[in-house]
């Protein structure tokens, strides 16, 4: 964006509810000055970075966004209930807490402006309508200008120059492109009177079986019958694992392997991510719960390596076994058709989709005995 659009008023912005308030309302500054310095004294560039501002008039949305999980960073950050909670050496948690808020909560907004007037600081900022403000976050300027290496790759059918694979854009974004706010919505992006421990914990968050019932439409399918429906006593009519919607619907995602944090020589923090590539990996569901229910799930790697905070001491995680480093994904990449739901051995013919033993480097097996695939499955009717 070029610098002079990142600061141009619209004249549109003068005739709305924001636009007929005074300057200074929000921005803070001198009402009266004679020279710009004097006018920009005090003045707030960014008058929503601790919401005060805003929770003027829009008390109610203030209050439910402080508990959401772009503000708290739950399940990163917080060392009890969050994604590194099983791994740290309980009496290292006090020591890692300072680590863990510098580098993994530093992308995270606690501004309403990221979302409804600009594009978010993570992302260098700047207005995307001349300060007007916006109900509904841009899936381009707002939504994917935080979550772009993961999500707007896959959802846009962007696979990086160098990758092996070739993508197609979801086909929720194709034809009709539906905005992200479509699934994600204000229930769940401002948050609920429960804060939740993690993005699988939060209320109102969107699933598949909010629009795509369990009708008879949907049974007449024959994979469905076979790994989808439920039956009364819990499995499938036929019998055989149930398997999360995304291992038939799902293409190819982003990996990483690793990420290592530290400060540079002028102490400024930083965080070096390892390598990443575009895979797909079938695994087993070591954690099933009623939301969750499944035999088998997509899994990806998460960023995490037992020596990630090594700059900052020895032996933080010390449970890094204890929990999977090959998780339960939910990628925004669906098709209808996929390379593995074409026939029958597309999938069960195809050691390349499973998590085998093989694919996890030594130093990990253990954290994740649960997940590997020991066997492939058996060819239908063989």
């Amino acid at each position: 964006m070029e610098v002079d659009q990142k600061v141009l008023v619209s004249p549109d912005f003068l005739a709305t509810t924001h636009g007929k308030q005074k300057c200074t309302t929000c921005h803070g500054g001198q009402a009266v000055a004679r020279a710009r310095t004097e006018a920009h004294k005090g003045m707030k560039v960014k008058p929503d970075e601790n919401v005060a501002v805003c929770k003027t008039c829009h008390t109610k949305s203030v209050d439910m966004f402080q508990k959401n999980l772009h503000w708290t960073s739950a399940g990163i950050v917080n060392l009890d209930v969050g994604v590194l909670a099983a791994r740290v050496d309980p009496a290292a948690k006090d020591v890692l807490q300072g680590p863990v808020n510098t580098h993994c909560a530093s992308c995270h907004t606690t501004t309403c402006g990221d979302c409804h007037v600009s594009r978010p600081q993570y992302s260098g900022g700047g207005l995307v309508d001349g300060h007007n403000f916006y109900s509904v976050p841009n899936s381009v300027l707002n939504c994917t200008a935080c979550h772009g290496s993961r999500i707007e790759r896959e959802f846009m059918g962007k696979a990086p120059e160098d990758a092996t694979v070739a993508l197609k854009p979801d086909v929720h974004w194709t034809p009709g492109g539906l905005q992200c706010a479509a699934c994600h919505t204000e229930d769940e992006l401002h948050g609920t009177a429960a804060p939740p421990t993690g993005r699988y914990q939060a209320p109102a968050r969107p699933s598949c079986v909010s629009c795509h019932l369990n009708s008879d439409k949907f049974a007449k399918v024959d994979q469905h019958k076979i790994h989808a429906q439920a039956s009364a006593t819990g499995g499938t009519t036929s019998g055989l694992p149930t398997l999360q919607c995304q291992v038939c619907h799902s293409q190819s995602y982003n990996t990483c392997y690793g990420c290592h944090v530290g400060k540079d020589a002028k102490g400024l923090a930083y965080y070096k991510v390892d390598k990443s590539e575009f895979n797909f990996k079938i695994g087993r569901n070591p954690n099933k719960t009623a939301d969750a229910p499944w035999d088998f799930v997509v899994v990806r790697h998460v960023p995490v390596a037992r020596d990630t905070f090594a700059y900052y001491g020895k032996d933080f995680l010390t449970g890094f076994d204890n929990q999977a480093t090959w998780k339960k994904a939910t990628p925004h990449n669906i098709l209808r058709v996929t390379d593995q739901n074409k026939s029958c051995d597309s999938c069960h013919a195809n050691a390349s989709l499973f998590l085998k033993a093989s694919d996890v480097s030594l130093d990990e097996q253990k954290a994740n005995a649960n997940v590997i695939v020991p066997a492939l499955p058996p060819r239908l009717g063989r």
